[in-house]
């Protein structure tokens, strides 16, 4: 899924890689007696709710983002339309003084010679109109424009302004979502060292850059069969445009049949409560799996996060 402004309407969260001292952090010896499971989970359950908390501030300003992006477009459309109407009534107006000079010696002789001075003022009050008329839509235009000029910028202004608030909006769940990909794989971690098995950790899930696509957690249990939404009218669209289920673009990297990059994968499976699907690859889940995400996110933020397409 893609949320820049290429394919699908603008930026998702960036997802960072967890540094050493966070997962140094995370995994510290705890008090005596303490149970570093249950600490475990509990800082993954507070991490999943401001993960929530941030993907939704995110998808938010996304929004707005797009709101303004199309008004910009709209009247960067409509401006070169006006502008070349107010050169043709421009130019008509001209055209008319021209030919009305070019006459007006032969008029004035006729006249002269019929005494038909009535004839002339006519004449020259119905020229005096029509360049009026002319003259009045060509002003309108100048003030339409104007105003459109005007509102021009002061969108510029506020998507300039929107920018910011995004960019802030994605530090916070860059920083989220490291730290509850690593909160995750502790979690985990633990859960295994308790069953004493010999499964390891969970890893991060690789990142964007530009190299091999990656590879599915070994621990990682696809969930098989046809979902029940899959052939959902929207969901159809958007795989028909988006790609099929094992696509890998390194651009951002986008990946799976409804090009999600990492992070709002992570975002949309924490909210629809598959956290076992935080930090697998969206191009290695299973089907089923990556129409449960994309209708969740579906469902949780309409067609925004895909640009507004296939509705």
């Amino acid at each position: 899924m893609r949320l820049v402004p290429a394919r699908c309407a603008t930026r998702a969260l960036a997802t960072a890689v967890a540094t050493v001292a966070l997962l140094g952090g995370l995994g510290a010896a705890t008090p005596a007696g303490a149970d570093p499971s249950q600490d475990a989970d509990a800082t993954v359950s507070t991490l999943r709710a401001d993960a929530d908390q941030a993907a939704a501030e995110y998808f938010d300003a996304l929004g707005k983002t797009q709101a303004l992006d199309t008004q910009i477009a709209e009247i960067e459309a409509r401006l070169p339309r006006l502008t070349a109407r107010q050169r043709v009534l421009q130019g008509r107006t001209e055209d008319r003084a021209v030919a009305a000079y070019k006459r007006s010696g032969d008029q004035l002789g006729a006249i002269i010679a019929s005494g038909s001075v009535l004839t002339a003022a006519r004449r020259t009050v119905w020229l005096d109109r029509l360049n009026q008329h002319d003259n009045d839509a060509f002003e309108e235009l100048v003030r339409v424009t104007t105003r459109l000029e005007t509102q021009h910028q002061q969108l510029r202004d506020a998507r300039a302004t929107q920018a910011v608030a995004l960019a802030q909006v994605e530090a916070r769940g860059r920083d989220i979502d490291a730290k509850l990909q690593a909160a995750e794989d502790r979690s985990r971690q633990l859960a295994a060292q308790a069953a004493q098995t010999a499964q390891p950790a969970r890893p991060v899930s690789p990142k964007g850059t530009g190299s091999a696509p990656p590879v599915a957690p070994p621990d990682y249990q696809p969930t098989p069969g046809t979902h029940p939404q899959h052939d959902d009218p929207f969901l159809t669209c958007t795989r028909a445009h988006e790609g099929s289920y094992t696509s890998y673009n390194p651009a951002g990297p986008y990946m799976g049949a409804y090009q999600f990059l990492q992070s709002t994968w992570n975002g949309a499976a924490n909210h629809a409560g598959r956290s076992d699907l935080v930090g697998v690859p969206p191009n290695t889940a299973s089907e089923y799996d990556q129409d449960d995400v994309a209708w969740a996110l579906y469902q949780w933020r309409g067609a925004g996060p895909w640009g507004g397409r296939c509705v």
